[in-house]
């Protein structure tokens, strides 16, 4: 358990007991220690057959990746394929390692993917409590048509 909520969790027991806070401070304090948005790293991205990076994001403290989407509307599908990859960092310090992959091959319908996601059910998880990294990385395999732009979107929540 981290430090941070140890803190919160004694605060609250003082609380029950007539201590000097009210519910709403804990709930403004907590709103202010972790940032649940839009990630800044979202825009878009010219692809050019390297693995190009859409996110990269490392600490040393754990936070919350809540995800992304990709928006294939304008991809060129002439010949070409997609690969997302998500890595993931669990320990502080430690290595990125595969967590997803998922090949594009023609253009989705709908055309928003999610990331990660379970190719199976379709079904995306709702994000990843205590991670210290996540990358996500798309190749196009070709230039086909072209050098698509992947515009995307990403959020997390981060001290």
């Amino acid at each position: 358990m981290s430090e941070e909520l140890e803190q919160m969790i004694h605060r609250l027991v003082l609380l029950s007991q007539g201590g000097p806070e009210s519910i709403q401070s804990l709930m403004d304090e907590l709103r202010t220690n972790l940032d649940f948005a839009r990630s800044p790293q979202s825009g878009s991205a010219v692809m050019t057959g390297a693995a190009d990076q859409l996110y990269l994001r490392v600490d040393t403290v754990p936070w919350y990746f809540c995800g992304l989407l990709i928006d294939f509307t304008g991809a060129t599908f002439a010949g070409v394929t997609y690969d997302i990859a998500v890595n993931v960092r669990i320990v502080g310090g430690g290595a990125l390692r595969l967590l997803h992959t998922e090949n594009i091959a023609a253009l989705p319908a709908p055309v928003l993917i999610p990331a990660p996601r379970d190719t199976n059910t379709d079904s995306t998880p709702k994000g990843f409590w205590n991670v210290y990294g996540v990358q996500v990385t798309v190749t196009q395999s070709a230039v086909g048509g072209g050098w698509s732009t992947l515009p995307y979107e990403i959020y997390d929540g981060v001290r």
